[in-house]
């Protein structure tokens, strides 16, 4: 857990945790390859690449191609936030403000009143190129100040924040304050050369462990660098691989995954033939490939609230450090069905991981996963799972600090697991 604290720690924006997974996959032997150029890939031999520098997919390649197949894990590495606009700065009067829009689906209230950082990526002009360079002040920059109760008296009674009106941050008091520049002198570039940025309001209190004996762990993006974080280690772990192992971490799940980045794109889809045929197997191969496959859609799961009991189903709730989160939906916005969840127990069996059924009640509809939409273009048996929290979509969340390991183990012996699919209602985990 102090592993995935120290992940977090630099995570800031799903850039930054997009270039940490890298710095893990290099220096655990992992190759960089380009999208634009041939591969030449061999027996055993493990690969990246990313698209977008927010999404990464890794993949090893099995020593033989006995049973040829993929063993996928998917998650993604963004979280509700505030963007800043392109014209960012907001002069009030006395005050300059930052022009932001919400970026997903964050808690408003949970924003307000904490020390706020800016991070994200910045683009450059350097040696005549456009160079992308990742950003943080790592310090306290701005804040999104509540109105005092004496002046709305109706804010404990629940209230709606305008977004545009009483969410913009308060940057400063000194109108002679240039953030642009600023921001050029923290890259140590000329304020000129900047040419583009996607920035993003940061908490500056990255995480911590809670509980006389640590039992929960509080912090920003648990949602979903948790599961990012599993499969990642999950994946650096395995050993004596049967299947082509392949780690999917999306960007924009929060806003839909309708970019080129995103579960919708076509880019796992492509990875999965391109590593095909550039083992010298044919298109047809890549077709019975997706036939002998399994996918693992990881995304954290709403938790049991002790608060809340009317939200929960009465027999299908889920707790947290109780274990891995597997999610079933009659309506389909989980991927799991009987034939998917057998499998993940028998992995899970084997891991000796725990794990828990989780529905949701009959009268509160949940949200789906990037499984539904990574389906969309390839088409595998699969299953949802995640880890409990609570607080989902706060920008401070609480999580259990006992469920990643059982994650990291079932994940662990899936990469392991040499799955025969014999025919449609029969399939052995080797």
């Amino acid at each position: 857990m102090q592993e995935f604290l120290e992940f977090l720690k630099t995570s800031k924006t799903g850039f930054h945790a997009c270039s940490n997974s890298i710095k893990e996959l290099e220096k655990n032997g992992y190759q960089r390859l380009n999208e634009q150029e041939d591969w030449s890939l061999t027996l055993g031999g493990k690969y990246y690449i990313t698209r977008n520098y927010s999404s990464v997919f890794a993949f090893t390649i099995p020593n033989k191609l006995d049973n040829y197949g993929f063993n996928i894990c998917a998650a993604h590495l963004d979280s509700p936030t505030f963007k800043l606009k392109p014209n960012f700065t907001l002069d009030t009067g006395k005050y300059i403000k930052l022009n932001t829009e919400v970026y997903g689906g964050p808690i408003y209230m949970s924003w307000l009143d904490r020390p706020l950082d800016i991070a994200g990526r910045v683009l450059v002009k350097e040696n005549d190129k456009i160079v992308v360079k990742l950003f943080s002040f790592d310090k306290a920059i701005c804040m999104i100040p509540n109105c005092s109760i004496h002046y709305n008296h109706d804010l404990n009674k629940g209230y709606a924040f305008n977004p545009q009106n009483e969410l913009l941050p308060i940057l400063t008091a000194n109108k002679d304050l240039d953030l642009l520049l600023a921001m050029a002198n923290k890259l140590n570039v000329k304020k000129e050369d900047i040419l583009s940025y996607d920035l993003y309001l940061s908490l500056l209190d990255r995480g911590t462990l809670v509980g006389l004996d640590n039992e929960f762990i509080m912090a920003p993006q648990i949602d979903n660098l948790e599961c990012s974080f599993g499969i990642l280690k999950s994946l650096l772990k395995a050993n004596d691989t049967k299947k082509v192992n392949v780690m999917a971490l999306f960007d924009n799940e929060e806003i839909g995954s309708r970019t080129r980045q995103g579960a919708s794109s076509d880019v796992l889809a492509h990875l999965l033939e391109r590593i095909t045929l550039s083992l010298k197997l044919e298109r047809k191969d890549y077709l019975k490939a997706l036939t002998n496959s399994f996918f693992v859609s990881a995304d954290n799961a709403q938790g049991y609230h002790p608060s809340y009991p009317q939200k929960y189903d009465p027999t299908n709730a889920c707790y947290m450090n109780n274990g891995i989160v597997v999610k079933n939906a009659a309506r389909g916005s989980y991927t799991t069905d009987a034939y998917s969840l057998a499998i993940f127990e028998e992995i899970c069996n084997k891991a000796n991981a725990r794990y828990q059924l989780n529905t949701n009640r009959s009268d509160v509809p949940g949200g789906s996963t990037l499984g539904c939409l990574s389906l969309e273009q390839v088409s595998i048996p699969s299953v949802d799972i995640g880890l409990a929290q609570i607080a989902m979509h706060s920008a401070y969340e609480t999580a259990g600090s006992k469920d990643l390991e059982d994650l990291v183990k079932a994940l662990t012996k899936f990469y392991e697991s040499n799955l025969v699919f014999i025919n449609d209602f029969e399939v052995e985990v080797k």
